[in-house]
């Protein structure tokens, strides 16, 4: 009776004191012949499962189908030949999500990121049938593959020319980030639907993302009375390929020459022909890119292929982007990238890349750029 008293107290203690102030406790009773000492062995024996019990109730809690908890960060090393700053390391994104699902039909989710922070994601979306999804808040926009790809999930460590400055990433080019200064990662405000339609054996033959959003990018108001429409239509014809296309219709506002010109809309509009296929181990992604910006033509292609060298470890890729930014004046470069990815753990990796920069205008230097990064994710 004495030792089982002395048990309750004990393990009432534990949610206050440390574990060296229970094992000192646990000696001064054995001092005092309150207990002996192999009751005090039996009761310091007895703390661990209390403490694995703790720690896995706390992971339930927060990682169950209705609240979890995640994130991933980046620490980025480039060297580039041509600019002033020929070596930099730096955090390059810290992201924490919140994901989980109120009920069996309907999900939210929150995506934070640090390094410039902002609030990227604020969503929840009805998913009653496979066939029909409605979405509602701040999230991906549904145009073109890559753009749907998180930095965590990205094979190369940077996103193509083509895709960061066309859709509303933090290329020199991108007119969304003239709009609003923000790397806006693909996403904005609106609303969509999406679906799986056609099931056929083990796949479905056909998937659809249309939605209407504000053209803003991410947690910025609205500049003008318009709307913007994207849409993507893909085809499965197979088990791991996937062919179709998409377009996205709208308007950014900004200066086109802040010294001489308002700020005013312009017309963004594009237009994208996809494909990709994936295996256990092999991938393979391309997709062209037309794009109209306040009547400047502009136009992309890029191609993409990685294989494992050691399922689930390791990789090599090799990646071709055309991007010409007018096609007026020729305004174009090719990116030519080689890479690895090594993953020492689920979610974390080492990322090597190197890339060769083929300016076609005279003015603009060929560049040499090697991007290593350290991945953790959780």
């Amino acid at each position: 009776m004495k030792k089982a008293i002395i048990a309750f107290l004990f393990c009432m203690s534990f949610g206050f004191l440390s574990a060296q102030d229970n094992n000192d406790l646990l000696q001064k009773l054995v001092e005092k012949n309150v207990l002996t000492q192999s009751e005090a062995d039996q009761l310091k024996k007895e703390q661990k499962p209390i403490i694995a019990q703790t720690a896995e109730k706390v992971r339930n809690l927060f990682n169950s189908p209705y609240i979890q908890i995640g994130g991933n960060g980046q620490m980025m090393y480039k060297y580039t030949d041509v600019s002033k700053i020929k070596h930099d390391f730096k955090p390059k994104n810290l992201f924490i999500s919140l994901n989980g699902k109120i009920n069996d039909s309907f999900r939210y989710g929150f995506l934070l990121e640090f390094t410039n922070p902002s609030v990227q994601e604020f969503w929840g979306e009805w998913t009653e049938v496979q066939q029909f999804n409605l979405k509602l808040g701040q999230f991906k926009v549904p145009i073109t593959l890559e753009s749907q790809y998180v930095p965590a999930t990205l094979e190369t460590v940077a996103y193509s020319r083509t895709i960061s400055n066309l859709f509303g990433y933090a290329g020199e080019d991108d007119v969304l980030n003239k709009q609003n200064g923000k790397n806006n990662f693909g996403r904005d405000a609106g609303v969509q639907i999406s679906g799986e339609l056609l099931p056929m054996n083990d796949l479905n033959l056909l998937q659809y993302s249309i939605g209407m959003f504000q053209g803003m990018g991410v947690t910025t108001g609205e500049k003008n009375n318009t709307k913007d429409f994207a849409g993507t239509l893909m085809l499965q014809p197979v088990k791991g390929l996937r062919i179709g296309g998409g377009a996205y219709f709208g308007q950014a506002s900004y200066s086109l020459d802040k010294n001489i010109a308002p700020e005013q809309d312009h017309v963004r509009n594009r237009w994208i022909a996809s494909a990709d296929y994936k295996s256990d181990r092999f991938s393979a992604r391309t997709e062209w890119i037309k794009a109209n910006d306040g009547g400047i033509d502009k136009e992309g292609l890029y191609g993409m292929a990685l294989y494992y060298l050691v399922p689930k470890k390791l990789n090599a890729l090799v990646k071709a982007d055309y991007y010409n930014a007018n096609k007026k004046v020729n305004n174009e470069v090719m990116d030519y990238t080689v890479g690895f990815n090594y993953y020492f753990a689920p979610s974390c990796r080492i990322q090597l890349n190197y890339t060769y920069s083929d300016f076609a205008k005279k003015s603009a230097h060929d560049t040499n750029t090697v991007l290593a990064q350290l991945q953790i994710g959780f």
